[in-house]
């Protein structure tokens, strides 16, 4: 039915059934031509009968089809013969959340001038077309879809707003058009969550919106925690750069520097060091030191880097054991050589 104009239509002329169903799929002569972009025979099919609003076993119709594939002379054309432009398919799926999803902003902006619900969403996943555009990292639809009013917190079945599915899809720019459009709720909690996945593009994207460097979560860790934690190298650098507070304490006392340190992250260690992290900085529960900490736990390196920064080799910990003690009754005899090596007792 695609491609020989001719053909179908003496087909037709002799009685050929222009609602004749493909037995798998479950799709009408109509919606070949539609997947083929043959707008010449769409017209033809449609001024003899054919269902513009006819759907196939995955309930897709020919305006999905359209939608989906960035089709916009037909999109428009399909409108017009009376398409229903609201139609969801059996995933839930609308023709605005195909052409969100797609990145096609003028199919968005047709559709949704034709009476697409702007909000409506996928009853499967809770998405809105924003939502589903966000996800998808389709700047140019977030923005068409934020200009048109959409709402810019709606949540997600699994409780996400655009804004965080963009941003934890990694789609940066989709993130800045939502940033810039207000959508600085959960900002903040992001920013934590692209600095312990080392996300340095999306944690640009959300400084560079103001959103606070020092902001923290339910255990009091800061960004630079996380990304100490991790070892997260440029997300450091930039928070530090950005005002990052180098000593910050969370709710069990730890510094940025000592989560570097339990975490064996050396290079970390040594630019929390360079941004003035206080190398003598103790936990309030034991009253230990960073370097405590890495003899405790073998962090050979970190051990090394502390004593050459100047760390007290002797410094005791609440119970009276120095870092010496700490790793000898661990195991840990490298480490136990470097301080004794100097001057550890």
């Amino acid at each position: 039915w695609s491609g020989n104009l001719e053909i179908a239509a003496c087909l037709i002329e002799h009685g050929a059934d222009v609602q004749a169903r493909h037995a798998e799929g479950g799709s009408a002569p109509l919606a070949y031509a539609v997947m083929k972009n043959d707008v010449p025979m769409v017209e033809l099919l449609l001024a003899h009968g054919a269902d513009v609003k006819a759907a196939d076993k995955s309930g897709a119709t020919p305006l999905h089809l359209a939608a989906d594939r960035g089709y916009q002379q037909l999109v428009e054309f399909l409108i017009a013969k009376g398409a229903d432009v609201n139609a969801r398919d059996r995933a839930g799926s609308a023709p605005l959340d195909e052409a969100a999803a797609r990145g096609y902003g003028g199919i968005v902006q047709t559709l949704i001038l034709h009476g697409a619900q702007l909000d409506e969403e996928n009853p499967e996943t809770g998405r809105t077309p924003l939502n589903e555009a966000a996800a998808k990292g389709s700047t140019e639809v977030v923005q068409a879809l934020l200009a048109m009013g959409a709402d810019r917190k709606r949540r997600d079945r699994s409780g996400a707003t655009p804004l965080e599915n963009a941003a934890r899809a990694r789609h940066a720019a989709a993130a800045g058009a939502l940033l810039a459009g207000g959508s600085a709720d959960s900002a903040g909690m992001l920013l934590l969550e692209a600095a312990l996945k080392g996300q340095a593009d999306i944690a640009d994207i959300l400084i560079s919106k103001g959103v606070k460097v020092n902001v923290r979560d339910k255990s009091g860790a800061t960004p630079l925690h996380q990304a100490a934690l991790k070892g997260n190298l440029a997300i450091a650098k930039l928070l530090l750069d950005h005002g990052a507070e180098v000593d910050a304490r969370d709710v069990d006392s730890a510094t940025p520097l000592l989560d570097a340190v339990l975490s064996g992250h050396r290079e970390m260690v040594a630019l929390l060091l360079d941004k003035g992290a206080d190398a003598e900085a103790r936990d309030i529960e034991s009253g230990a030191t960073p370097l405590y900490h890495a003899a405790a736990w073998g962090r050979t390196a970190v051990v090394e880097l502390l004593i050459a920064r100047g760390a007290d080799v002797n410094a005791k910990s609440k119970s009276g054991e120095t870092p010496l003690g700490a790793a000898v009754k661990n195991g840990f005899t490298e480490a136990a050589r470097l301080l004794r090596e100097h001057g550890a007792k």
